[in-house]
């Protein structure tokens, strides 16, 4: 039996139980096996597939959908004639997610939706990063990894600090691609307007809200931050760094001049990330 015999059983299926969310996941789970092991061969059912993941979605908003969003732009984000549907569905999914996260405690709340819309967006800038970047979503995106880099869960935050990491990356990777100067000066784009906010809340999310565990995933996006442009970068960290709290509210002090300054030195001077992530371990024990 093929994929396409197999679809309409699971598009009917889909429709009839799109309010379980167990039910949904099967078949999100069956269709995610169906599209690895077939590949290219089930290019046809893209279309459909979408078309009624989306529809879905826009009533009952399960992360399962995102998921799966994030295989068809693994196996078909390369192929020039499916990246502007693929891009369709990401703008589509996006804007239902942002309404849930935005919502009181949201992102909290819903740490499954963060993990698997993070996993996507990564899967497109591993694919097709200037169809993204060229994308008016993309700062909607950036916006919302940006809230979510304070977020104290395992797997979403580790999904939202690869998404940032990768995608500054590909202001610097592979620059013998006929596109790299287009990336770069995209992801130029990209920083010039969220780079400070971005630089500020991972430093005070590393003091205040994340457990030690996820500091070497932090060090690397201000590692990767650093190699894009080191001198606006230490610009960005001075600033951020005056902006945290120099006491507790009893008003002890808990961080002196000379200790911002150290950090500052060790960070902007590392050679490898290993040096920044130490620096930064060192640093939020003064908070903690």
């Amino acid at each position: 039996m093929t994929v396409v015999q197999i679809w309409p059983v699971l598009s009917e299926t889909l429709n009839a139980h799109q309010a379980d969310n167990r039910i949904v996941e099967r078949c999100c789970r069956c269709l995610r096996f169906a599209v690895r092991c077939v590949g290219k061969g089930s290019a046809s059912l893209l279309q459909p597939l979408v078309t009624q993941m989306v529809s879905v979605y826009q009533v009952f908003p399960h992360s399962c959908f995102l998921y799966l969003g994030s295989i068809l732009v693994d196996e078909y984000g390369m192929e020039e004639g499916c990246r502007q549907g693929l891009l369709d569905m990401l703008q589509a999914l996006c804007m239902p997610t942002f309404q849930l996260l935005e919502q009181p405690n949201g992102l909290r709340n819903h740490p499954d939706t963060v993990d698997d819309l993070f996993r996507l967006a990564t899967r497109f800038v591993q694919r097709s990063p200037v169809t993204l970047l060229s994308s008016s979503i993309i700062v909607h995106i950036i916006q919302c990894a940006v809230a979510a880099t304070s977020l104290d869960h395992r797997d979403a935050n580790c999904s939202v600090m690869k998404f940032v990491r990768d995608l500054i990356h590909t202001g610097v990777a592979n620059d013998h691609e006929e596109d790299f100067e287009v990336r770069k000066r995209l992801i130029g784009q990209a920083m010039e307007q969220h780079g400070q906010q971005l630089i500020s809340q991972l430093l005070h999310s590393c003091c205040f809200c994340l457990p030690p565990y996820t500091l070497p995933d932090v060090a690397e996006v201000l590692w990767e931050v650093m190699v894009f442009d080191r001198p606006t970068f230490c610009r960005w960290l001075e600033n951020a760094l005056k902006a945290l709290p120099k006491e507790t509210s009893g008003g002890a002090v808990t961080v002196t001049h000379k200790q911002l300054t150290d950090f500052h030195r060790q960070v902007t001077s590392a050679e490898e990330c290993k040096q920044v992530c130490w620096a930064v371990r060192e640093f939020t024990r003064l908070f903690r």
